[in-house]
């Protein structure tokens, strides 16, 4: 009778063991649908933004050449000049994920397939920082000081006080110019393309996760209200 006590005490410990390890890991899965959800939409944004801005400056390169600036608007091939040099850093959420990695409860989510995919996304995610790390390293911005054409003014009315101008007919004699944006925008169309890809193995992790969840992946619309 001591023994079954023992044993039976064993078994509802171990039962209620194992049933708390699935509740936490049935709440983990909830937690990484609803940060997935949100990594897809910060990537959607950076294409969105990437894409745009690759616009605007293809219209600028095209105008450069030709020297035509009849009906241009002034203000969208500044923006599209500009754009060159920016390249942020890619640092969508993951405090689920690195909570789960960190604690070694990753092994335990979910399926095998899924933790495959949010491997590939992570991977990807890797490869797209790296890159641009690379090429804020090794990519010289056109728009250096001193560049013929080309100033900051201070504008105390900005969020950074200041803004660019640009004489356009100047910068469109300007061979080496044009040869430094080209370089840029052929980084900058990279890191769109990469970017993408990111943005795909990002749909696809949280895809896997909604088999998981039961609930459909439903990033976050980006709210544009002012």
């Amino acid at each position: 009778i001591v023994i079954a006590g023992v044993v039976i005490g064993f078994q509802v410990t171990q039962w209620a063991n194992d049933r708390a390890a699935e509740t936490r890991r049935e709440a983990a899965l909830e937690r990484l649908h609803d940060e997935a959800e949100q990594i897809v939409a910060y990537h959607q944004e950076h294409v969105t933004l990437h894409e745009g801005m690759n616009a605007l400056r293809t219209e600028a390169i095209e105008r450069l050449i030709a020297n035509d600036w009849a009906d241009a608007d002034r203000r969208d091939m500044a923006q599209g000049l500009n754009s060159v040099g920016i390249l942020p850093a890619a640092f969508p959420p993951r405090s689920v994920y690195d909570e789960l990695i960190n604690t070694g409860e990753f092994a335990e989510i979910g399926s095998p397939e899924l933790r495959a995919a949010i491997g590939r996304y992570h991977a990807q995610l890797t490869f797209l920082q790296a890159q641009i790390d690379y090429i804020r390293l090794r990519i010289e911005d056109p728009l250096a000081v001193g560049q013929p054409g080309a100033r900051v003014v201070y504008l105390p009315e900005t969020v950074r006080e200041r803004r660019w101008e640009f004489d356009f007919e100047t910068l469109s004699q300007d061979d080496a110019f044009l040869q430094r944006l080209l370089l840029g925008n052929n980084s900058q169309r990279a890191v769109t393309d990469w970017t993408r890809a990111t943005l795909a193995y990002a749909q696809a992790m949280c895809d896997a996760l909604a088999e998981e969840t039961g609930r459909p992946c439903q990033p976050p619309e980006e709210d544009n209200t002012e």
